[in-house]
């Protein structure tokens, strides 16, 4: 191709590849026909950037649920990448690329895949492809069982993304976590999680996981009895999703607010939601949403004496459930090969480190640098500012500081200072003034009393709340813990 041609098209080009960024992040909009015109741009022209093209057509066809066909297109990006030694874009292809391997049950190569974007992502100080890898990894560990890994990568991932205060990641990472918390039955955990991530999701606009997060709040009031609470953030959720057309975000709201009518035995106030909600899915590929779906349909049928169109949507039923049935045996089986998840595992721990390093991330306790920025951050207070001081009712042995370490950790975020006084007091100094200080402090001193102490070999613990002012007083008490780290040092 001559010069000529280049200076004319080249810029053109480069405009497509900008237009079907920004039309990618917009809600519910399918850009999969500016994607492959694109593409044959590229070709046509020999544009250098063939192999991003394929990779941007590959991340929308899996938004529309085109899994296989998006495998194959995101394979062929990734080569044609490595084949022009385009290193800047291979992380981001490596990453949608382990996507494709989930979404088409290839498990462990997805796992592995990922693996190596943390890799080239670590070499060139990609952090956020990094990071947002070791979370989808930490999806696989909890769909094969292996929770202790998963929650703890969940956890990890939440921090570094909050450590490089990326607002995306942090909302993601925190959904996932969410989920975690609430399959495990640990609802007020998963409230205060929704609580440190909401802003965070509102920053960063994306409105999926707005509804996501409004459906992490409806199910934390529902099984915390709230239920007033619960409905109001459930019609929150739908409002969002049919205004904005996310019609994935709304079939996924109607099956949780099915769930919790029917749990209430009010199933049938949702039977036009479900009905809607079952339109929507016939143009998506989410299997065990429809069988979800057709469950609830069913009993609303069933509800409204409707014993014929019942019986129809329950054959439906039955036959999506055995076939998910099937799925999930051979996700299970992945269990019988976990060398290869387990060599994985090995190397997320040793890159943790690395990233802890890129991400200058310091973990909170009684350090000198942790010291030093509560200080400083007393020394700045406005006149107002106060502190939520915690004291037990007995001495913090090790045992003990691990645990609340673990605590103050799931509560905090990185923002949130937080120190321990010997011999029974923490202090956590919030990292942005809150109104409802005394509601984050007692929540927080419940978890601690609802642990399982007498597992460990302590005593009941009990906790005394007080608010008090970032005054001169504490600065003074930082001081001597200074004196004496700096002493031992």
């Amino acid at each position: 191709m001559n010069s000529l041609s280049k200076l004319i098209h080249f810029p053109l080009i480069d405009h497509q590849f900008k237009h079907v960024e920004a039309v990618y992040w917009q809600a519910g909009v399918d850009s999969r026909d500016l994607c492959f015109n694109l593409i044959e741009d590229c070709k046509k022209y020999h544009h250098p950037m063939l192999g991003y093209a394929y990779v941007l057509y590959g991340r929308i066809l899996l938004a529309f649920g085109e899994d296989e066909k998006a495998l194959n297109v995101l394979t062929k990006g990734r080569r044609l990448l490595d084949d022009s030694q385009d290193l800047e874009r291979r992380p981001l292809a490596m990453l949608w690329l382990g996507s494709a391997l989930l979404r088409n049950n290839k498990h462990i190569p997805a796992v592995e895949t990922w693996v190596k974007t943390i890799e080239s992502a670590l070499e060139l100080n990609q952090i956020e492809y990094g990071v947002e890898a070791y979370l989808n990894v930490s999806l696989v560990y909890y769909q094969v069982e292996q929770y202790a890994t998963a929650d703890l990568l969940m956890k990890n991932g939440l921090k570094l993304a909050e450590s490089i205060n990326n607002k995306k990641l942090i909302a993601k990472s925190g959904i996932f976590l969410m989920e975690s918390f609430l399959n495990s039955g640990k609802y007020d955990l998963a409230l205060a999680l929704l609580m440190r991530i909401e802003p965070h999701a509102v920053a960063h606009g994306d409105l999926t996981w707005l509804v996501q997060i409004c459906n992490g709040y409806a199910q934390c009031y529902w099984h915390l009895n709230q239920l007033d609470f619960a409905v109001q953030y459930f019609e929150s959720s739908l409002g969002i999703a049919r205004n904005c057309n996310l019609s994935w975000a709304y079939c996924v709201t109607v099956v949780a607010y099915g769930e919790f009518l029917q749990q209430e035995n009010r199933i049938v106030e949702a039977f036009h939601l479900l009905l809607h909600a079952q339109s929507l899915l016939k143009s998506t590929n989410i299997s065990s949403l429809e069988e979800k779906l057709n469950n609830l349909l069913y009993l609303a049928h069933k509800e409204q004496g409707d014993h014929r169109s019942a019986l129809y949507v329950l054959r439906i039923y039955e036959h999506q459930a055995v076939q998910h049935l099937a799925s999930e045996l051979g996700i299970k089986g992945y269990k019988l090969n976990l060398s290869r998840l387990e060599k994985a595992r090995s190397m997320l721990i040793r890159t943790h480190l690395k990233f802890e390093k890129l991400a200058g991330w310091v973990m909170p306790g009684v350090s000198l640098q942790h010291l030093r920025q509560f200080r400083l951050r007393c020394e700045c207070a406005e006149p107002t500012d106060r502190v939520i001081e915690l004291s037990l009712n007995t001495a913090v042995e090790p045992v003990i500081e691990l645990r609340m370490a673990t605590i103050l950790n799931d509560y905090c975020t990185l923002n949130d200072l937080w120190i321990f006084i010997p011999p029974n007091r923490y202090v956590i100094y919030p990292g942005e003034a809150q109104s409802i200080l005394m509601d984050f402090a007692s929540r927080v001193a419940a978890a601690i009393e609802r642990q399982s102490w007498s597992r460990y070999g302590v005593a009941a613990v009990s906790v005394k709340v007080k608010l008090q002012l970032a005054s001169e007083a504490m600065i003074k008490q930082v001081d001597l813990l200074l004196k004496k780290e700096l002493e031992s040092a």
